[in-house]
């Protein structure tokens, strides 16, 4: 819902981050369906502040004790605007909300989006990954599972609503093999009924997940699941998010920039220190989801 030396190591451990794309040149972001969308030139491009927007989602950016946004995106965003010569500003909205704000140029880029067709009709991307969203299975006991799942029938699946997990478990959930599916809408609520002995396993994203089991206290009753045939975490699925910026507000050469600053900060180790700081003890995963 992660980072980011290049190299084997970062491929294969969320240590590093999310998966890297490729160091390219060139933006993807303006499709042919919204060539020709607005833009007026505001923003930072003539030195006001970049009016970034987000949802609460710890760790990756949620607002502290003293009423601070933080959070490993809310740092590295930061530093990458900071690299582009700017200046930038966080707040959190529902993401509903944030997707509409920077659609209709009421602020300049949301985080932590995926890439859609629909939503590059307003947003310009950049290239390198920001994040990747990665599902895994938790269990209260060390676990395994075969990557098919054949144990499917056996499972007492938690599940968060409104949250999608790839077409491999969309499928699995119109076949409707699971032997029951529980939806919550917190991952705390989720990890309740995991240890409650109401579910068997829970889907969760990742980092965040790890983030409440250290906050909780349950980082030696919570497991992550993992794959029979490798003996690595059990992969739901995994897909990458980006700061999309408004096409309304945002200059297509600024992205560019700033998709360079990133690209620095994940071959200098910056991205890498940032998450360091968080101390999540992240699994080693498979190149290869």
């Amino acid at each position: 819902m992660l980072p980011f030396p290049t190299g084997k190591t970062f491929c294969r451990s969320l240590k590093a981050g999310a998966s890297l794309v490729g160091l390219t040149v060139l933006l993807t972001c303006l499709p042919a369906n919204a060539e020709d969308a607005p833009t007026d030139g505001k923003g930072p491009l003539d030195g006001e502040t970049l009016q970034m927007r987000t949802l609460e989602n710890p760790p990756l950016a949620y607002t502290d004790e003293n009423g601070d946004i933080t959070g490993i995106l809310v740092e590295g965003i930061r530093e990458a605007v900071h690299r582009t010569g700017h200046e930038v500003e966080f707040r959190m909205d529902p993401w509903k909300r944030v997707l509409q704000e920077v659609a209709v140029g009421n602020a300049d880029a949301a985080f932590n989006a995926g890439k859609t067709e629909e939503r590059q009709t307003w947003g310009l991307y950049h290239n390198s990954v920001l994040m990747d969203e990665t599902y895994v299975f938790f269990a209260r006991e060390p676990k395994a599972l075969s990557r098919d799942l054949v144990e499917a029938p056996e499972l007492r699946v938690g599940i968060q609503l409104g949250y999608y997990y790839g077409e491999r478990f969309d499928r699995l959930l119109q076949d409707q093999p699971f032997r029951a599916l529980e939806v919550s809408q917190t991952i705390p609520r989720n990890l309740k009924l995991l240890t409650a002995d109401r579910t068997d396993v829970f889907i969760g994203d990742l980092l965040p997940t790890m983030h409440y089991l250290k906050e909780l206290g349950l980082e030696n009753e919570i497991h992550v699941v993992r794959e029979k045939e490798s003996g690595l975490p059990l992969i739901v699925s995994t897909s990458p998010t980006f700061v999309a910026f408004s096409r309304r507000r945002i200059d297509p050469t600024y992205v560019l920039a700033f998709d360079e600053a990133l690209e620095s900060m994940k071959v200098d180790g910056t991205y890498n220190a940032i998450l360091d700081n968080y101390q999540l003890n992240l699994p080693e995963l498979p190149e290869t989801p």
